[in-house]
């Protein structure tokens, strides 16, 4: 079962923050510092199976933690963008978690499941079959 998850869980009329899929189609998580390139119309991702949808959620979570960080290392008393950053970290976990188990691991340091796999991932350079 593909793990579902709530892409807007923060309260959005205090800092404009877009939720996660919206965030990472436009490269930024923050609706008023988002500045768009003259015409151009960001496409959002549309994967085509279930591994490629998790791929992409692992992706768009890991993309608003990091956006996130960068806001929190500024804004280090927001205690509520903070729980917002917790809770896309219990996402993406629950996300890695799910891809790792069914399909191969994405991190070095992941792979405990019996056998080292590693090494049988496909490198960027071999081009990527879903």
């Amino acid at each position: 079962m593909l793990f579902e998850f709530e892409t807007n869980i923060y309260d959005s009329k205090k800092n404009d923050l877009y939720d996660v899929t919206e965030g990472f189609t436009k490269g930024n998580m923050f609706a008023n510092l988002y500045d768009p390139y003259k015409n151009y119309q960001p496409k959002e991702i549309k994967p085509c199976n279930e591994k490629e949808a998790l791929l992409a959620n692992i992706y768009k979570l890991c993309f608003a933690i990091n956006d996130l960080n960068l806001y929190l290392d500024i804004n280090s008393n927001n205690q509520e963008m903070y729980e917002t950053f917790k809770k896309y970290i219990m996402m993406y976990e629950r996300c890695l978690e799910e891809y790792e188990s069914k399909y191969q691991v994405l991190e070095l340091t992941h792979d405990v499941y019996g056998k080292y796999t590693w090494i049988k991932n496909p490198w960027p350079w071999e081009g990527y079959n879903v």
